[in-house]
């Protein structure tokens, strides 16, 4: 059985402007899926990425480890690339990365279409997106809940450090993104939400204990530091604004839990940077004090899409975009 897109696949090289230009690789890609692949063969590619495994994929298909090792070579050999490097987990190749984008993107368009010629009115619509932790915890439930808390939509809402989000994106397995990159990907629009603002925040008995002369470099190296995660560049970020190249290298805690990590600084186990808008009621009541304005960190969020034409992708858009505003810098 071939892979025959309908009409409406096309909407996805749609701009609000009219079409974009597609680059040789997409419109070859393209055409690929349109007249000439088994649709069979990209399944069993994307099983394969998406369950980390061939052993996996042919349980998820219900056919052998066999058959799924030559759908890819199948596939392999119609595209004229190589998709998968044979690695544990395997991973896509940059060819792969695309064609897995496409599918995803094509899967997504035709559940939706569905719902909107009314061919299924029972059910759920899913949207995945992807957001850094503390967007997470400070804002992003607050954005979408008024627009969608009563609708037949279900999220699945991937978290990963701030810079690593546009990477779900661009391997398509979600339709959007929260990104400190203003700088987007191919066939994907990016739109300024707001800014965090952090701030190099402890608790009063803290800074009695540790800065009560001030905060020095001296005071800054011997007091405990809290990061989130040894991903986490902003706590050296904030050091180096204040100190310069000499930043001081403290003790070091590592807690990768937002909620768990404002809740350490609160309690005096360390020092760190807070979201503002987390931290303002902790301000409001003593509970949290300000260790040195010159320590403030501006973090500008964007929303990264894909650029094509979707009612419920644009209600998203819209919700986040005009909450997110609202609720950050």
């Amino acid at each position: 059985m071939s892979f025959a897109p309908p009409p409406f696949v096309r909407l996805h090289y749609m701009t609000e402007h009219g079409f974009s230009k597609i680059n040789d690789f997409n419109n070859s890609l393209f055409m690929l899926m349109s007249d000439m692949l088994d649709y069979r063969l990209v399944e069993a590619f994307a099983a394969v990425l998406e369950e980390g495994g061939f052993e996996r994929a042919a349980a998820r298909l219900c056919i052998t480890q066999s058959a799924v090792s030559q759908r890819i070579k199948q596939l392999e050999h119609a595209m004229g690339r190589v998709l998968i490097v044979r690695e544990s987990p395997p991973r896509a190749t940059l060819a792969g990365e695309r064609l897995l984008r496409h599918y995803r993107q094509v899967l997504d368009l035709e559940e939706e279409a569905v719902f909107e010629i009314g061919a299924r009115t029972e059910g759920y619509q899913h949207l995945p997106i992807a957001v850094n932790t503390d967007s997470l915890a400070v804002w992003l439930l607050d954005a979408i809940l008024p627009t969608f808390r009563d609708r037949p939509v279900t999220f699945e809402i991937l978290v990963e450090a701030q810079d690593r989000t546009l990477a779900f994106l661009k391997s398509g397995a979600v339709v959007a993104c929260v990104s400190p990159q203003r700088e987007g990907i191919q066939g994907c629009s990016s739109t300024l939400i707001g800014s965090m603002r952090y701030v190099l925040a402890a608790s009063p008995d803290f800074r009695r204990r540790w800065f009560d002369a001030g905060f020095s470099a001296e005071a800054a190296s011997r007091a405990p530091l809290i990061h989130y995660s040894r991903d986490d560049p902003l706590q050296y970020r904030a050091l180096s604004q204040v100190f310069g190249e000499g930043r001081p290298e403290p003790p070091e805690h590592f807690i990768p839990s937002t909620e768990k990590y404002f809740a350490a600084i609160v309690a005096g186990l360390g020092y760190g940077l807070v979201p503002a808008v987390l931290a303002g009621p902790e301000f409001a009541s003593g509970g949290l004090v300000e260790l040195e304005p010159r320590a403030r960190i501006e973090v500008p969020l964007y929303w990264h899409r894909w650029n094509r034409h979707s009612f419920l992708l644009g209600e998203l858009t819209e919700a986040i975009l005009c909450a997110g505003a609202a609720i950050l810098e």
